[in-house]
């Protein structure tokens, strides 16, 4: 399958039980409902992350989950932009803060 128009949306937030249903890790509740709404479930990707490759309101998306910290996710963020070759403007980041 070719990358061409794929989309990457991360969700940010932090691991452990801790940080679980807080609003600090919104961007991982979006990117689990994302998920079970394309029917995907996460796998093992070697960028540090666990992604899903579907499709949302017709487009083609990879939905990624880093393993680390929010502080810490532009290497895995990074990672994955290279491998799929995505470019900047089809990256989008969900998380808890207002830009």
């Amino acid at each position: 399958m070719s990358n061409e128009g794929l989309w990457l949306v991360v969700g940010l937030g932090n691991p452990g039980p801790t940080y679980a249903g807080n609003r600090h890790n919104v961007g991982f509740m979006v990117r689990d409902l994302l998920a079970d709404r394309m029917g995907g479930k996460f796998k093992a990707h070697k960028g540090r992350a666990d992604v899903v490759d579907g499709r949302l309101a017709g487009a083609r998306v990879l939905l990624a989950k880093p393993k680390c910290y929010m502080n810490e996710s532009g290497s895995p963020v990074a990672s994955l932009r290279d491998f799929f070759k995505v470019p900047a403007e089809r990256i989008v980041v969900v998380h808890d803060e207002l830009d």
